[in-house]
């Protein structure tokens, strides 16, 4: 897997992030396209359900998608330091 460092899987976090700011909605699984093709996908106001962001391995998809969903999405497990308590 690349390093986090990569340029690339910066770039395709930034575009990501971008979307995100624009009101995209991203899912929060990574789709196998072929057998070297993985993609984040989500949706956004004009077009709906798309692809997002493509990658060569599934683990690259993941930690992208991971770094986007610590941002966006934090944890909401029981025990979980993110996670906003309601009223007791």
């Amino acid at each position: 897997m690349n390093s986090p460092r990569d340029p690339d899987l910066d770039r395709q976090l930034q575009f990501l992030r971008a979307l995100l700011d624009d009101n995209a909605s991203i899912d929060g699984d990574v789709l196998q396209i072929s057998e070297t093709t993985w993609a984040i996908h989500g949706d956004i106001a004009v077009d709906g359900e798309v692809l997002m962001a493509e990658f060569a391995s599934y683990e690259e998809a993941r930690y992208v998608l991971d770094q986007v969903r610590g941002i966006t999405l934090p944890t909401t497990e029981p025990g979980s330091p993110n996670r906003e308590e309601g009223p007791s």
